[in-house]
């Protein structure tokens, strides 16, 4: 979903060891890490639907959408690279150049309850576009999600600029392995994602996402909008595990994936 969040309006604690990143000595940059138990982090997949399952096409209350989100109280919020450039090129000058300031991470304060913006992109579709990011108010830093067939032009931008990025699978970034690492290095206990459908379907298909949130809207969008579970190719059973009426028609939705 191309929330305007992220682009617009508007979690981790403990005493940190840290660790060095880079593909060498020479490009190493000491990042904070808090060691948890070995669990994988909790994951909500959360988006604003019309009755017939679409995600534009509507009218969406964004404050509202981000509201729940933030009350998961998410260490970390998950997008797809597709989606993220879609909402620069939607709400931003996309041509506006890096300055000085963007080429350098940002300091970072392990009591820092803002969740890390965390950008699936293993063909590098976010190169020269990530300081778009970098610069919002409400994520304290940007971690990059790449795959061992990544552009190395793209992981040498990483590294020029101090992204932390973590490089798990072959041809596409394997999810499970990465938040798994983003749990290790970051203290990464619940990551909320309100991406696309192709990104949800993934988290679907793996086995990964644990609930899927969602505020029905009282609207039909018709059937030439992108539909949330679009991608999804496996049928599958959910637990409704609450529900609340939000006014104006709209309801909202929990569910909880078996097992």
């Amino acid at each position: 979903m191309y929330q305007s969040g992220w682009l617009g309006p508007d979690q981790s604690t403990g005493s940190p060891p840290s660790v060095a990143r880079g593909r060498d000595a020479r490009h190493r940059v000491q990042i904070p890490i808090r060691r948890i138990l070995s669990m994988p982090p909790r994951v909500i997949i959360h988006n604003t639907i019309s009755l017939d399952n679409a995600v534009i096409g509507f009218d969406i209350d964004i404050g509202l959408h981000y509201e729940i989100l933030l009350s998961y109280k998410p260490d970390a919020m998950l997008i797809g690279s597709t989606t993220a450039k879609t909402g620069i090129e939607m709400f931003l000058d996309s041509e506006e150049p890096e300055v000085p300031a963007d080429r350098h991470r940002p300091p970072q304060d392990p009591a820092d309850p803002r969740p890390v913006g965390v950008f699936v992109d293993s063909r590098g579709v976010l190169h020269g576009l990530l300081h778009f990011y970098r610069r919002l108010e409400h994520i304290r830093d940007v971690v990059v999600l790449v795959s061992k067939t990544t552009p190395e032009a793209y992981l040498a931008y990483l590294e020029e600029r101090e992204y932390p990025h973590i490089r798990c699978g072959e041809e596409r970034v394997d999810l499970a392995a990465a938040l798994g690492e983003l749990a290790e290095r970051f203290g990464v206990e619940t990551v909320v994602t309100d991406s696309g459908s192709d990104l949800n379907a993934a988290l679907m298909e793996q086995g990964i996402a644990d609930e899927i949130s969602l505020i029905v809207t009282p609207a039909i969008a018709g059937p030439a909008t992108k539909k949330l579970f679009g991608s999804v190719r496996t049928p599958r059973t959910l637990e409704l595990i609450a529900s609340a009426e939000l006014g104006e028609g709209r309801v909202h939705l929990r569910y909880r994936f078996p097992g």
